[in-house]
């Protein structure tokens, strides 16, 4: 009896070795039977594992020497032997299987086989029930005595640790295969958004957007019209994760594809978007969206608030303010759905916001909500960079960003003048030049401090060329140029006066304080880089200085992704 104990309990290590170097289902289940059969010396040996949608017990068993039945046999989880023991998650021994109406006969007497006797262990993880574990018929005849129970219990708990670090891997892999589809899909959604700064001839777009996972349903598009209008949108599609993702693909590369014969209004254009989308999104799936469409020349603002919020505005000098919108449904609901869009005056300087129901409904560690007023105090006067990041950085002061329950977007339109300015040169008209040079300096992000100055040494340029170039007539031709370059802001003044020997420019020295002969000292204080430019006809003054640190997303040309 020793020996041959001592022989199964040598058996018990070696089917542990080897239980812990399969890596497939299929290969363990093989171990798991034949170590069961020859360390209980039975006639078969059954292994039960629960499948939980169906609430059954799927049965592989192994008899004789190789044969394996049952591989698709099922019983439910709460009927014979093994089903009370899967539930009870308690061990039972039974010395006669044939006078006990605890046994599933439907299964019991299937291919003639014969139960006599058994032990049925339970494979726990805790208080969970992984499976079930039975021996049948001791090769003798007998009866199971309490050291094979002792050896059965001690298999089932190797056969518990492998099951357990089989499904780990299982899961490991299913995770890193996630992963890999969550950033593709990322990849795509990210191929058809605009940068986060787009600048065109008469506006700035830039965004602050935050999935609550890798991918996320909220989008924004920035698409340029024919006749310099500007259409921005911000929209939230139905469902989260992948499906969410690749839909907001799919609406902004239909908007790309409309944009290019897309001559008529707003309302137009949305109507053609939504009966396109209706064809073509899955079952089930809308996309809530507000849409602003910028013309520049009629200075009009359209809006269609489909299924989000109003767009907020700040018009110069002023307050921020909800615009008025009617509600309509969300685009991919209803094919013939008459959306009609609300026309707006818009001047060059307004700001107009939006935001998906991600800010304010974003919530802190109290489970409180931002809510709309905080939104609001949290818009502060600046350039477009530094208003649209000051929100944000409030915004993500206040949320829980490690545990997001839903997507954030944010969305700031800027309407600018035209980057160039044509005056006469009348000392009159001086303060629309400045007006012009300092919208700009405060989109370029300068403090106030900066833009007092650049518009100082602007006057400096005015009255020069007023004085030197023009001999101080009135209604010569003066152009203003802004470019905001990649780490500059560049202001030009072209005029169109006789050639200037530029050789022939000096400036009063710094230690002579007599009135006059100090703009050019002036200029060369307050620009990085001052340079003059012979022009057929007339001269052009360039001025560079470095834009101010921010950091904010670099502005990106419209129409580059």
């Amino acid at each position: 009896m020793k020996s041959d104990l001592q022989t199964r309990y040598q058996a018990l290590l070696l089917a542990a070795r080897n239980l812990f170097a399969l890596t497939n289902l299929d290969d363990l289940l093989d171990n798991i039977l034949r170590h069961s059969r020859q360390m209980m010396n039975a006639e078969a040996c059954s292994l039960y594992l629960p499948d939980a949608e169906t609430r059954e017990l799927i049965i592989y068993s192994a008899r004789g020497q190789e044969d394996r039945d049952f591989h698709t046999v099922r019983i439910p989880w709460d009927k014979g032997i093994a089903g009370t023991v899967f539930t009870t998650r308690e061990m039972i021994r039974i010395d006669d299987a044939q006078n006990d109406d605890r046994v599933f006969k439907p299964v019991a007497g299937k291919g003639g086989f014969v139960n006599r006797a058994m032990v049925t262990i339970p494979l726990l993880d805790g208080e969970q029930a992984l499976g079930v574990l039975q021996a049948i018929n001791p090769v003798d005849g007998g009866i199971f005595d309490e050291h094979d129970v002792e050896i059965f219990e001690g298999l089932a708990s190797l056969v518990t640790s492998a099951l357990l670090r089989l499904e780990a891997q299982k899961a490991a892999v299913e995770e890193a295969k996630f992963q890999q589809e969550l950033e593709l899909a990322h990849e795509i959604q990210q191929s058809f958004l605009p940068p986060s700064s787009v600048m065109t001839d008469h506006a700035e777009v830039r965004v602050q957007y935050q999935p609550a996972r890798t991918v996320g349903g909220d989008f924004y598009a920035s698409v340029e019209l024919p006749g310099d209008r500007l259409l921005v949108a911000a929209g939230d599609v139905s469902g989260k994760g992948i499906p969410a993702a690749l839909t907001t693909a799919q609406v902004t590369g239909e908007m790309n594809a409309l944009s290019g014969y897309a001559t008529g209004d707003l309302t137009e254009f949305v109507r053609k978007l939504n009966t396109s989308l209706c064809g073509k999104l899955a079952a089930g799936r809308f996309v809530a969206t507000t849409f602003l469409l910028y013309d520049p020349h009629a200075r009009t603002m359209e809006t269609i608030c489909a299924g989000q919020f109003s767009p907020w505005c700040l018009a110069q000098d002023g307050d921020w303010e909800e615009k008025q919108v009617p509600r309509s449904l969300p685009l991919g609901v209803f094919e013939n759905f008459e959306y009609e869009a609300t026309t707006f005056s818009c001047q060059p300087g307004e700001k107009w916001l939006m935001f998906s129901d991600g800010i304010n409904e974003g919530r802190n560690n109290a489970e409180e909500e931002y809510g709309f007023e905080r939104l609001q105090a949290s818009l502060q006067p600046g350039s477009p960079a530094q208003v649209l990041e000051g929100a944000w950085l409030e915004w993500i002061r206040f949320v829980n960003t490690s545990d997001l329950h839903d997507d954030a977007c944010l969305v700031l339109l800027t309407t600018h003048p035209p980057r160039s300015f044509e005056m006469l040169s009348d000392p009159g008209n001086c303060k629309s030049g400045r007006d012009f040079i300092e919208h700009w300096a405060c989109a370029a992000g300068y403090s106030d401090l900066d833009r007092g100055q650049i518009v100082l040494a602007a006057d400096e340029a005015f009255t020069n060329i007023i004085r030197h170039a023009y001999k101080n007539q009135k209604d010569q031709k003066i152009v203003i140029s802004i470019d905001l370059e990649a780490d500059a802001f560049r202001l030009s003044f072209r005029d169109f006066g006789p050639p200037l020997d530029v050789n022939c420019l000096k400036g009063r020295k710094l230690e002579d304080v007599k009135p006059g002969g100090l703009g050019l000292h002036l200029l060369e204080m307050i620009f990085e880089r001052v340079e003059y430019i012979c022009c057929e006809p007339g001269t052009e003054l360039v001025l560079r200085k470095k834009l101010p640190l921010s950091t904010s997303a670099p502005l990106t040309p419209a129409g580059v992704k």
